[in-house]
């Protein structure tokens, strides 16, 4: 039991920091802003990656064909409808479906303003997304110029899914004013980095809509296996099929090529991870600033326990008991006021952004961690300090 020894010592940490309870409060609170601006940034960066990836999330496909030249889910780059109707010739696949996403410009409803939507266009005589509100529906798509609506959007579509709700479908139109069509049912998938809400319509509703849509190229291909112990297999073979021609990638390494792209090869990660940084930063300059003040109004307290026999090592673990105590003490407000604002924002931005127990480990572990490393650097004046000079 003798390596919890210091802990003996923690009515001393406490006396110290609440005999001035104004600074013990300003720390607390600088500390929790640097704590509540770490679970910002990594609930954003979270958030969005999940947001961009949702609509994969819910393909249901077992393998997925997309061009070599699609770098992320903002722009899809086309390719030959037929190259996925090859794939009908192997035996293990059950089915293929062939999907059209992109961007069109809408009126805003109830605004001047476009609104940005994206449009996924598929056969609504086959199964293209595992969501009950979709596959319900589905009938109605039938009939062109129908369409879909995502009512997980964001606010910047205006009351499409009110009207729907009220009215059973709501009429939209292209922000040239080239052509109208009609929102006939809701669904809730979520908003994404390139657009402000989903439509789900038909292949002919989406040619008909989005010009950049050219006739016989898909954005990407579905396939189903009949046993899922054939997908590797599969997969291997189809590789060799389009030699490079088409990437064939299971759902799961789509999600990751996705994640890994905002991550690594755009500005995306590199801007949360300063955010990140940052928080830390403004975190251990307070805690450092708090506990050298400390140190120095105390000094001949802290001279007076080295005069009579106690040790650095002693002192040390006092000061370091107070960061983590000051650390604790702004991380539990912070945790709390943290789940509030991600709750807001989700319902303000339609992007799912999650309090999870790993990110209240992450920045748990990081805000006690610079709490520790600012007191042993604090601490630093008194490991020299001679008792005699002090006095």
């Amino acid at each position: 039991m003798n390596q919890f020894k210091f802990l003996n010592d923690l009515p001393l940490a406490w006396l110290q920091l609440k005999r001035q309870p104004v600074r013990y409060l300003v720390a607390i609170a600088g500390i929790g802003f640097a704590a509540l601006l770490m679970y910002m940034q990594i609930g954003f960066q979270s958030g969005l990656l999940t947001s961009a990836t949702t609509f994969y999330a819910a393909l249901d496909a077992d393998l997925v064909l997309i061009s070599p030249k699609t770098v992320s889910s903002a722009s899809f780059s086309q390719f030959p409808q037929s190259q996925l109707f090859r794939a009908n010739g192997y035996d293990a696949v059950e089915s293929v479906v062939p999907l059209y996403v992109t961007n069109i410009s809408a009126q805003k409803l109830g605004g001047e303003k476009p609104t940005s939507l994206r449009i996924i266009g598929y056969d609504p005589e086959l199964k293209a997304l595992n969501v009950d509100a979709i596959n319900q529906q589905a009938s109605k798509l039938k009939t062109t110029g129908y369409v879909l609506f995502d009512t997980k959007g964001n606010s910047r579509t205006g009351p499409v899914a009110k009207a729907v709700e009220e009215n059973g479908y709501q009429f939209m139109t292209l922000y040239n004013l080239s052509q109208t069509f009609r929102a006939v049912g809701l669904f809730g998938l979520g908003s994404t980095f390139a657009a402000d809400s989903n439509l789900l319509t038909s292949s002919s509703t989406a040619i008909q809509l989005a010009n950049q849509i050219n006739f016989g190229e898909i954005s990407l291909g579905l396939i189903k296996v009949k046993d899922k112990p054939s997908i590797p297999q599969l997969q291997k073979s189809l590789n060799k099929l389009y030699d490079g021609e088409i990437q064939i990638l299971t759902k799961e390494e789509l999600i990751s090529q996705e994640q890994n792209y905002w991550n690594t090869s755009s500005s995306f990660g590199i801007v949360f991870g300063f955010g990140t940084f940052m928080g830390v930063l403004v975190g251990g300059v307070m805690v450092y600033q708090v506990l050298y003040t400390d140190v120095t109004d105390h000094l001949k307290e802290y001279a007076t326990l080295k005069a009579v026999g106690f040790s650095n090592q002693f002192i040390l673990a006092i000061v370091i008991q107070e960061a983590i105590l000051l650390g604790i003490s702004s991380f539990i407000p912070s945790t709390l006021v943290s789940t509030g604002m991600y709750a807001f924002l989700t319902s303000a931005s339609g992007i799912n952004i999650q309090m999870t127990h790993q990110k209240i480990s992450l920045v748990g572990a990081l805000t006690v961690g610079i709490c520790a490393a600012s007191a042993a650097i604090a601490v630093n004046k008194l490991r020299d300090a001679d008792p005699a000079s002090v006095f």
